[in-house]
């Protein structure tokens, strides 16, 4: 029975003030409201705090009750979240907890304004950073030092990817926090993903510093020594220990310690027995060398034998004493080494950069002065070129190429580019004598990040060694020539054992090098690259063609993903073909804004395609005119198996339009394989649409279910005999397969009673993408199909 109670705020009902009772006592009755039955458990629910509706999830889930539908409130009445329109969210309360936290972190949001946000038992950080498995850092670095180590030990065992959006220099302590957050969250933790994105004037520290402790160097400071470093170097002397020594049980004494004499007597021998070995097996030791700007990269580059990704020890000079690597480790020729920077080097900046490199380093280099002082360090012990001495040497010696009769991988502008760039210029590049080598990412995206040829070099030479990336992803840094020494490093490290790079993403505004061209390096150097992917606005080539004009001979590889966007000048379509042919596994292929000198080049790699690449999934045409490839387009339909096909501004219909359609939808009827057919933006206009509801008719065999019609010129009244014929379609008993219609960028404003009709009509069958797109701010864009 339920009582009536008025309250100033409305009526409650008994059980309602009983569930707030104990929403609010949920401290002593947490064990008690885990044990009730589902009909009383699922009304207490919406009731709790965000605390212990995280809490009481398992005990939910086993009496069959979902809390997702009280996130998903939590998302949009707190954090102002919409569902997203393309992305699924799998778990609403994972979604949560993440934004919650970063909102925490950056000061956005204030726990004390909501009482769902607030319990004194609970630290808002700690409990939700157990679900942030992607961090960002934006700005200043805010919220770096909010970390505290209870919330930095949750986010190891929880980040995946680390992100940093729009970062501006910080003060020094935040620095300091970030290098020891990067530290235990990459060499420590589980990140495999670093992302920079939208940096457009990089501070030259942090940007090393990011990216050597992505690459797995890190330089130990004795004064202030990472605690869990000094745990596995532990582990691992004790485990080497007892490798070489195989009587160091019956040394043990009767209750299994050893004591400190005996240790000490250990570790001496087994310390000049290590040093034995590493005269033998000097590549045991790992260092990051320059780039070798003398070596040509046809050349065979030193192996480094690795037996593991993870670390490499170093050998050390006594405390007190500056780390170095041992005199037998790998290092560069004679000819390559790079002098240490001189305190007049440092305050010259850069003639191509605003912001100079040695001059932002030098002040960098006093602001860590600083910061030893304030952590007890004497000024005795602190140099101002500490920072120099394990993070840059400058080469101040002219290099010159005395290679010949050799043929670069990177042709005559790779062999030209890198002499003409370099000259006598100062070049900041990372040496880490005295790091030691942990873990390292197997991903990195540099997006919106401008690399200047300083900051360049610096990337190359972690590039060259970096044995663990996977993935590279590098768009829009204005590399220009700096491309080349980009490529000289993809090189290098091409010939290391143990090289693992699958996936390489380019992209920019201008390049220096033929984009096939660049492609054919690429593939040369890596054949088993899984994804390739290349898109450039603007060639800057030089003005003499190709001596020869043969096409490059691509050596057979294994790519699944080739996504191409040409700038817009004529391609060598031998070089396309020859691509295509060497590229049998191909399951994705997209080629963009690409121009052919004659309509027959094009037709030839329509056939190629169709010859060759028979195990295609996905295909996708964009910005590119085939109305006089209508036949090679439909052999390609009926000969492959593919499962998403789009062609979008391709003047697919321009010609032909109503005989060649009618034939596209026979082809289509007959294919059982294809789910997904984009055609945005190729004046279908409504007789086309009209015509393509044939495809769900009974007769077909046709399993598309995603329909992409956007940019069609497509009117109200033909939206509505479109919906209309699917309609009687579905009355005949006929199951209609078609999911998802987008409709965007359409001509249904000249009409809307009619486009509504069409749209109530068409959202009872499937769901529908439209917009109140304003037709009337656009160009016509072809009158005879308006």
């Amino acid at each position: 029975m339920e009582l009536e109670v008025q309250e100033a705020e409305g009526s409650c009902t008994l059980v309602s003030l009983c569930v707030r009772a104990v929403s609010e006592n949920m401290e002593r009755l947490e064990p008690e409201v885990w044990e009730l039955p589902s009909v009383i458990l699922q009304d207490i629910l919406p009731f709790l705090n965000i605390y212990y509706l995280d809490r009481i999830e398992t005990a939910a889930v086993k009496k069959g009750l979902s809390t997702q539908s009280i996130w998903r409130k939590l998302c949009k009445d707190v954090m102002k979240l919409k569902p997203p329109k393309f992305e699924t969210v799998t778990c609403w309360r994972k979604k949560f907890l993440e934004v919650f936290f970063h909102h925490v972190l950056r000061g956005i949001l204030d726990v004390s304004c909501d009482r769902r946000l607030m319990d004194q038992r609970f630290t808002p950080l700690i409990h939700s950073s157990q679900y942030v498995t992607e961090l960002t850092i934006c700005n200043k670095l805010q919220g770096v030092l909010e970390l505290t180590p209870p919330v930095v030990e949750t986010l190891v065992h929880s980040v995946r990817t680390l992100k940093f959006l729009h970062l501006r220099t910080p003060d020094l302590a935040r620095q300091q926090s970030l290098q020891s957050l990067l530290h235990r969250l990459i060499h420590h933790g589980d990140v495999s993903k670093v992302a920079l994105l939208s940096w457009p004037a990089p501070d030259a520290y942090i940007l090393v510093l990011i990216l050597s402790i992505s690459a797995g160097f890190w330089v130990e400071h004795h004064r202030n020594p990472c605690r869990f470093c000094d745990i596995e170097t532990q582990t691992e002397r004790d485990k080497l220990l007892r490798e070489k020594n195989p009587l160091l049980d019956s040394l043990v004494p009767c209750d299994g310690i050893l004591d400190e004499q005996d240790e000490e007597e250990i570790v001496d021998q087994y310390s000049i027995e290590y040093k034995k070995g590493q005269e033998e097996t000097p590549s045991a030791l790992l260092t990051l060398q320059p780039l070798n700007l003398d070596q040509r990269p046809w050349d065979e580059p030193p192996k480094m034998h690795r037996k593991s990704h993870c670390k490499a020890t170093v050998t050390s000079k006594p405390h007190g004493s500056r780390n170095s690597i041992s005199k037998n480790a790998t290092r560069p020729d004679a000819s390559t080494k790079l002098p240490r920077v001189t305190s007049e080097q440092c305050k010259q900046p850069s003639p191509n950069s605003p912001k100079g490199l040695p001059a932002d380093l030098t002040k960098k280099n006093t602001s860590a002065t600083h910061y030893a002082n304030s952590s007890g360090v004497e000024n005795s012990d602190v140099e101002a070129e500490d920072l120099y001495d394990f993070i840059f040497t400058v080469a101040n010696e002219k290099k010159t190429r005395t290679s010949t009769g050799n043929k670069s991988l990177l042709g005559e502008k790779g062999a030209l580019g890198l002499h003409g760039l370099l000259g006598e210029r100062c070049l900041g590049v990372p040496f880490f004598d005295s790091s030691r080598r942990f873990r390292s990412i197997s991903a990195l995206n540099l997006h919106n990040v401008p690399l200047t040829l300083e900051y360049c070099h610096i990337l190359c030479n972690l590039l060259s060694t970096w044995v663990t990336l996977e993935k590279l992803t590098m768009a829009y840094n204005d590399l220009g020539s700096n491309i080349f020494p980009v490529m000289e490093a993809l090189v290098s490290l091409s010939h290391l054992d143990g090289c693992c790079l699958r996936t390489v993403s380019l992209s920019d505004f201008t390049v220096n090098i033929p984009t096939l061209e660049l492609a054919h390096n690429l593939l040369t150097a890596f054949p088993s690259l899984h994804v390739l992917s290349l898109s450039f606005d603007l060639e800057n080539l030089p003005e003499k063609p190709r001596l020869d004009g043969s096409a490059f001979e691509f050596p057979e590889n294994q790519l699944e993903q080739l996504d191409i966007r040409f700038p817009r000048e004529p391609l060598h379509t031998g070089d396309l073909l020859s691509l295509l042919r060497a590229s049998r596994n191909l399951c994705e292929f997209s080629l963009d804004n690409a121009t052919f000198s004659s309509f027959e080049e094009l037709k030839h790699a329509l056939q190629t395609l169709t010859e060759f690449n028979t195990t295609l999934k996905r295909l996708s045409f964009h910005d590119m005119f085939l109305a006089d490839c209508q036949d090679e387009i439909l052999l390609l339909l009926q000969k492959s198996h593919l499962e998403d096909v789009k062609f979008s501004f391709c003047h697919l219909f321009e010609r032909r339009a109503v005989e060649f359609l009618s034939e596209m939808v026979y082809t289509l009827k007959r294919n059982s394989t294809l789910k997904t057919l984009k055609l945005c933006g190729n004046r279908l206009g409504n007789d086309g649409l009209i015509l393509l509801a044939d495809i769900f008719a009974d007769d077909s065999l046709s399993r598309v279910h995603c329909l992409d019609v956007s940019s069609n010129c497509i009117k109200s009244d033909g939206l509505l005999k479109f919906a209309k014929k699917l309609e009687d379609s579905q009355q005949r008993g006929v199951r209609l397969k078609l999911m998802l219609l987008s409709l965007s960028q359409n001509l249904l404003d000249r009409d809307p009673m009619t486009a509504q009709e069409a749209l109530r009509l068409l959202n009872g069958m499937c769901s529908v993408i439209s917009d109140k797109w304003d037709s009337s701010h656009a160009f016509s864009d072809h009158v005879s199909a308006m």
